[in-house]
């Protein structure tokens, strides 16, 4: 029997491995290399390309105009997006060993990569917050999830945080099963990107240190400090180049947060006064729904915290892109669990909202693109419902973690 289980596993890993591969050559054939693009993509492929091949420091201005010529053909111009260098030296691990494929073959490798972990996410999600779907739902929220427009966006820019989202749901889904040390390393690679969760880390990592799960915090801060001081050994003056390239991120890059829109597009009446105060007051609420969550009966509102801490880390952060909002799933897939389990009347609303905010995002984004470059007001629609919604059915929430048992 066991010899059986396992030439069944063989089987299905196989299988798995060849639909892979025909999916990766189709997507090269038919979509990489007739149709160049993928440009967060190529932003790491150029820098790295330029560090491993030519030598040049992957933060400096030289591995800048490679990749701008990669993308341009030519050096950006002002108000152009630069398409710096501006994450850890350590993602060299993800990212450095493509510079060796050819970029589109690199590219189509990379989004399959980035579907099959958006893929993973979803499912650990699904466990995490115990929802139980019958086979054509489940088919369903996975199609939604891969073209549900930031996620879509990100496959074909190539966005990382597709990554992010896997590391984030797989932490949670790691220390649910009590595998803390595994759960901390996992996160690790979400510090990739650490606009992604330069607040949801520290939360973390606060509720394990209340909570004495001192091997999350060990696998985490261990394995962070191995990569930074490797990192180190290779490039000494990585961290350096790095800060300095993050203090000038809003120089060379495209793009706003959404309070920001908000008070110097929508109401512009508002100002950096009103900006600051406006974040003032998120961060306080946010704080706020941390004590809830770190109290020693606080564990029921972990989830719910955590939806807090994600919405408003999109909403503050100095720089955002609809592709951040991804790890934005792990609250919106409970609240769909939370619909649903609430009977028929549930689920028809579930699959309306789903089926308005496929069509609806999409739709908004196709009614006011300019060029090949998304709007603002992209940045609004689902931080804002998912805010609104947390805020306002708190209490409805609360009680399905209890009922659900939707516990770390």
């Amino acid at each position: 029997m066991v010899t059986m289980d396992r030439k069944q596993s063989w089987l299905g890993l196989v299988l798995l491995l060849t639909v892979a591969i025909i999916y990766t050559w189709a997507t090269w054939r038919y979509f990489t290399e007739p149709l160049p693009g993928g440009n967060d993509f190529l932003t790491h492929y150029g820098a790295w390309e330029a560090y491993l091949k030519y030598g040049l420091n992957p933060y400096s201005d030289e591995a800048a105009l490679h990749t701008q010529m990669a993308i341009y053909g030519r050096p950006a111009k002002p108000g152009e997006d630069q398409n710096r260098m501006v994450y850890p030296f350590y993602s060299i691990l993800l990212h450095g060993p493509f510079v060796y494929i050819k970029y589109s073959l690199a590219r189509a490798i990379y989004m399959t990569l980035l579907q099959a972990a958006l893929l993973a996410g979803v499912v650990m999600t699904l466990d995490l917050v115990r929802w139980r779907l019958p086979g054509w739902l489940l088919a369903l929220v996975l199609a939604w999830s891969l073209l549900y427009y930031p996620a879509a966006r990100g496959v074909i820019l190539g966005q990382f945080a597709l990554f992010g989202f896997f590391a984030s749901a797989g932490s949670l889904f790691l220390l649910k099963r009590g595998k803390d040390a595994a759960g901390g390393v996992l996160l690790v690679l979400a510090t990739f990107k650490p606009t992604l969760v330069f607040l949801v880390i520290p939360f973390l990592l606060l509720w394990a240190m209340v909570r004495r799960r001192w091997r999350f915090e060990a696998g985490f801060l261990i394995t962070l400090a191995v990569l930074t001081l490797g990192s180190l050994w290779v490039l000494p003056t990585w961290i350096g180049d790095w800060l300095f390239r993050i203090g000038r991120y809003s120089e060379y890059t495209v793009g706003q947060s959404p309070v920001w829109l908000l008070t110097n597009i929508a109401i512009p009446s508002l100002g950096q006064v009103g900006e600051w105060v406006v974040d003032g007051l998120l961060v306080a609420a946010m704080l706020w729904a941390w004590w809830r969550a770190l109290r020693p009966e606080g564990d029921v509102e972990l989830h719910w915290a955590l939806g807090v801490t994600l919405v408003i880390s999109n909403l503050i952060v100095s720089r955002s892109a609809t592709t951040n909002y991804v790890l934005m799933f792990v609250t919106t897939l409970w609240i769909f669990a939370a619909l649903d389990r609430l009977g028929r009347g549930g689920r028809i609303a579930l699959l309306v909202l789903m089926a308005i905010s496929l069509v609806g995002y999409w739709w908004l984004h196709l009614a006011t693109v300019v060029g090949n470059q998304e709007q603002p007001i992209l940045f609004i629609p689902w931080p804002l419902v998912l805010g609104l919604l947390l805020c306002l059915g708190r209490g409805w929430l609360l009680q399905d973690a209890r009922q659900a048992q939707v516990l770390p």
